[in-house]
Order: C-alpha cells, then structure tokens, then sequence
C-alpha cells in the first residue's frame, strides 16, 4: 500500500489528511487496492457479484448492507490481495425498487503471507425498476436539488469521491445511468459512507482498535443538502451506533464494534 492514493482518498470523502497513521491505515481505504486506479482496466471489481447478477438475470443491483472484520489494520508497505465466496442468495421477492432478490458475497483481503486483513461481507440487491410500484423511489427523488442543495454535496461530489475509493459502476458518475436504474440521480459509493461512519467513531477508542462495522444501507445518499451524521456511544466497550442522514430522512446506520 502506498500513502498516495490513501491521501486522495482521505481527502475526497471529507476526512483530514493529518488524521492518516501510516502504520494503522483507513479501514475503509483497504479494499480500494482491490480495484483498478482506471476505469477502463480489463479486471472487473468483486467480479463474483456481478457474475451472480447476470446469471440470476438482472440488469440492476445496488448494495444494501455492508459488514466489514477487521483482523489487522492495514500499512504503508503492505501488499494486499484477495479472494471472493458467495456467502448466500436469497429467494425472489417484492422490493421498493421493484420486484428482487438478495445475495452476500464476502470479500477476503490478505496480506502478503496471506493471513487476512479484514473481511468485507457486500449484500446486495438485484431488481427490475420496470415492474417497481408507482411512487417508489418519489421520496428519494425529493432529496435531489432546491434551494437547500449544499454545494459541497454535488454530483462532482459524489463522482469525486467514487474515483478515489476507484469504484466505476456509472450510477456514481453518470445523472443519466443512475436514473434508468430506478435511482434519483448519482449515489454515493459505499466506500465513501463507510469512510463517513469510520470517521465518526475515530475518537472514541484508539487507533487501530475497530473490530467490526455493521452497515445497513436503507435509501441512497445523493447530491442534495449535505449528509448529517450522529453519533451514539456508551462507556466501556459498549458498540457505538452511527446514522447517516439527509433532509431529515434516514439513510443508513451503522453499528461499529471494538476491541
């Protein structure tokens, strides 16, 4: 891993560069090494998923959860690797985004003697937008532009932070791609809202010492009034507990675990 991209990364999910400890790295940032630094690479990202999405049929999916074990932080120095298993694919069923069906697939990454670092567990929702109820997705939709738009939350926003975590699927980058799939315009990565969540908890224990975070993502977060970020947290080791929202609505929250 080098510092570089970590830097960029920091820097474009809203965090400070004086915050990076070269031996004790983003959690978040790990699996940014797992994805090509350019869009157009031959090698497809969490290639599994996306081979369970076309054999189960669907044309759309988006993540709907997100749990990350931390064995070791990562370092400047390491050479990470990784490897993919499907953990579980559930039975077809009506969605808010149309009719659907889920599936986790874990992501091992590993180090250079191939002891895992962390394992990040995707699940992910696969549907058909066609056949979605009438009004659906009109409350996220409402999210999007006004007067109370922040600038600092902009398509740009968004499309910036993607191309650090180095995550190209065109509904973070393209208004016109992400509104043929049913969404309300680009979203933001999951990487960039697990950055968010990390972030939050980072002065609470000492570095180095997350164990686990839970993530449970319930509507997208999209270029509108900035996200609000709140914080619950107990004495001892009690599990910190993070939401995430905008214009009032609740986005994802999060439970964050330490040793």
């Amino acid at each position: 891993m080098e510092l570089g991209p970590v830097v960029r990364f920091v820097e474009a999910t809203g965090g400070s560069v004086a915050s990076i400890r070269s031996d004790r790295l983003p959690v978040a940032s790990t699996t940014m090494w797992t994805r090509s630094a350019h869009p157009d690479a031959d090698e497809i990202p969490l290639r599994l998923h996306f081979e369970i999405k076309a054999a189960l049929g669907f044309r759309h999916a988006v993540i709907v959860g997100h749990r990350t074990e931390v064995r070791r932080p990562s370092r400047v120095g390491d050479r990470i690797g990784s490897h993919q298993e499907l953990r579980s694919v559930g039975a077809l069923g009506p969605t808010p985004l149309g009719p659907g069906r889920r599936w986790e697939v874990d992501l091992v990454l590993t180090d250079a003697d191939g002891d895992a670092l962390q394992v990040e567990t995707f699940t992910a929702l696969g549907y058909r937008p066609e056949h979605r109820r009438e009004g659906s997705t009109r409350q996220a939709a409402d999210l999007t532009g006004g007067p109370g738009q922040d600038p600092s939350w902009s398509d740009r926003t968004i499309a910036r932070a993607a191309t650090a975590c180095r995550v190209w699927a065109p509904v973070h980058h393209d208004p016109v791609v992400a509104r043929r799939a049913g969404l309300p315009g680009v979203v933001a990565c999951t990487q960039h809202l697990v950055s968010i969540i990390e972030r939050s908890v980072g002065s609470l224990w000492a570095p180095g010492s997350m164990e686990a975070l839970d993530v449970r993502l319930r509507r997208p977060v999209v270029a509108g009034p900035a996200p609000e970020v709140a914080l619950d947290a107990g004495p001892g080791r009690r599990p910190a507990r993070v939401s995430i929202r905008q214009a009032g609505a609740l986005c994802c929250d999060a439970t964050v675990l330490h040793r």
